[in-house]
């Protein structure tokens, strides 16, 4: 090689270096700032609700100019890369799908379901749920049209609306609890805003063939909103402008943060204090990295995490990245079985358990 050249093969060779670590080290910061901070700050927050597909983008060219340029031990590196972004960070599951008997004449065959007030249809929505067999459904974001269409669809089901949740349940229900509107009042996380608003989650006892069973359908406040007010007319464009450091799109971003961390602490308070059975189910809006879900109701059995294969995403339902719908047991139930639904009748696929004893 000629001696003018030497420098740029140096160059290139530190820099491919640089990358070759830069990159692993990255991504696990990233995951650190996603658990540790999450929702705390405006930014780790709007990339915990970003594809996390995202995250592999600059694999391909990562692994490209290493290969070229690197020593081979920074390219096996990036296999700690792949994992890093696939496993934790993307949230792939590789586990058997079923860990016990799913024809337990006895077991609870959970459908949970966002419909998006049926603007896809109410019969697609019915065929979906009835596809997986179940025998409780929970159903949020009805209206009353809906809930009068779904009525029918559910005849000799014991049924229930109120707020924007239905259910249909071939048990028995033997009582029906709407928690009281929650008071939001202004100070930190919350912005310069206050009011009233749903506490966003139902209580029903069901007389199960495991007994009595206390089922919470969820529906948290979406950060919809505020992440659409953020990106307005374009995310740099917004920056620039400082609507998003200090304008209407960050103070709803944060307020919406604020009200949904009290619903789910609300909601949490109210299952640990439940002494029968417990079933947590419905669209918590909150991904696999949330802080507040990892604090709140991190100590309940995820029925994806236990028994579930795959990536579980439910939102959008065209292209999924996000599993923000839930199915949560206590201790003193399990899932032997998790599914993801497969049909384009809502924003949202359903997801679907079987529920058994607890060991």
């Amino acid at each position: 090689m000629p001696p003018k050249l030497r420098p740029v093969r140096r160059w290139l060779r530190l820099s491919a270096v640089a990358l070759g670590v830069g990159y692993p080290l990255a991504l696990l910061i990233a995951w650190l700032l996603l658990r540790l901070v999450g929702e705390d700050w405006w930014v780790s927050l709007v990339v915990l609700y970003a594809p996390p597909v995202g995250f592999l983008f600059p694999a391909p060219p990562v692994i490209a100019v290493v290969w070229a340029w690197a020593p081979r031990r920074i390219l096996a590196l990036q296999a700690v890369s792949l994992l890093l972004g696939v496993f934790p960070l993307m949230g792939l599951h590789v586990g058997s799908a079923r860990h016990g008997d799913t024809t337990d004449a006895s077991a609870i065959r959970l459908v949970s379901y966002n419909i998006g007030l049926g603007y896809r249809g109410v019969p697609g929505i019915v065929a979906q749920v009835k596809k997986l067999d179940p025998n409780l459904v929970l159903l949020q974001e009805a209206d009353e049209g809906v809930a009068a269409e779904l009525t029918v669809a559910f005849a000799g089901w014991h049924t229930d609306f109120r707020g924007q949740f239905f259910v249909a349940s071939r048990f028995p229900l033997t009582n029906v609890y709407a928690p009281p509107r929650i008071h939001y009042e202004a100070g930190e996380g919350g912005a310069s805003r206050a009011g009233d608003g749903g506490a966003h989650f139902v209580i029903y006892t069901i007389a199960t063939p495991l007994g009595l069973v206390d089922v919470f359908s969820v529906h948290t406040i979406s950060p919809h909103e505020g992440l659409e007010d953020m990106r307005s007319q374009g995310f740099f464009h917004e920056l620039l402008a400082e609507h998003i450091l200090f304008g209407q799109g960050l103070d709803r971003l944060n307020f919406g943060t604020y009200r949904r961390a009290r619903q789910v602490q609300g909601l949490a308070v109210a299952a640990r204090a439940s002494t029968r059975p417990v079933i947590i189910a419905g669209d918590t809006n909150l991904p696999g990295l949330s802080r507040i879900f990892r604090e709140n109701l991190g100590g309940f059995d995820d029925a994806f995490a236990a028994v579930g294969r795959g990536f579980g995403y439910t939102y959008p339902s065209k292209f999924p990245w996000l599993r923000i719908d839930r199915i949560l047991t206590n201790g003193k139930l399990r899932a032997v079985d998790f599914r993801v639904g497969d049909a384009l009748a809502s924003y949202h696929l359903c997801v679907s358990a079987t529920i058994t004893a607890g060991r």
